[in-house]
């Protein structure tokens, strides 16, 4: 099991234990990502052309909600490889949802604990992987009200690949 395929199990699963949560004033269920947030979508742009080289001066984008969030972004860390013939990957997650003041914060703090009990609880069948202790979650220091952001990192038991004897000695 190579971390890539970790993040897309792990995906796979976020999303179908928050398929029915409601986040957030607008009640959306969290968007579930690996690595990162991706680009954010853009209105189109009119073509027009002044009568002149320079470009028009008007290049903000109109005030909307960010369709991103609420999001959950699962990341791999590290993976250590022991000598008990098992890995050691660490997955870390961001939260992150929309809200101001303790509303934003509560949500951030409802969807860290609600996957943190569907990870602690699950027993894995068919998973090639564990969930190991401790597990360990928060807030960031720097928040932007209204957006809110938490994280939290696991630790994983993997298999390892097994060294193999060398026919005719190489």
């Amino acid at each position: 099991m190579t971390p890539s395929m970790m993040m897309d199990r792990l995906q796979k699963y976020l999303q179908e234990i928050t398929k029915e949560m409601a986040l957030g004033e607008l009640r959306l269920r969290p968007n579930v990502y690996t690595v990162g947030l991706p680009p954010r979508a853009t209105p189109e742009y009119e073509t027009v052309q002044p009568d002149t080289d320079i470009p028009p001066l008007e290049t903000t984008l109109p005030e909307s909600r960010d369709e991103r969030w609420p999001y959950i972004i699962v990341t791999f860390t590290e993976a250590v490889n022991n000598e008990e013939g098992f890995r050691t990957v660490t997955m870390d997650f961001a939260f992150g949802c929309e809200g101001h003041g303790a509303k934003g914060y509560m949500d951030v703090l409802h969807l860290m604990e609600y996957v943190h009990g569907f990870l602690m609880r699950e027993t894995w069948a068919g998973w090639p992987f564990r969930l190991t202790l401790p597990v360990t979650m928060g807030f960031y220091e720097e928040q932007a009200d209204p957006y809110w952001m938490g994280y939290m990192s696991t630790t994983w038991d993997v298999p390892s690949i097994q060294p193999e004897v060398w026919k005719h000695g190489y």
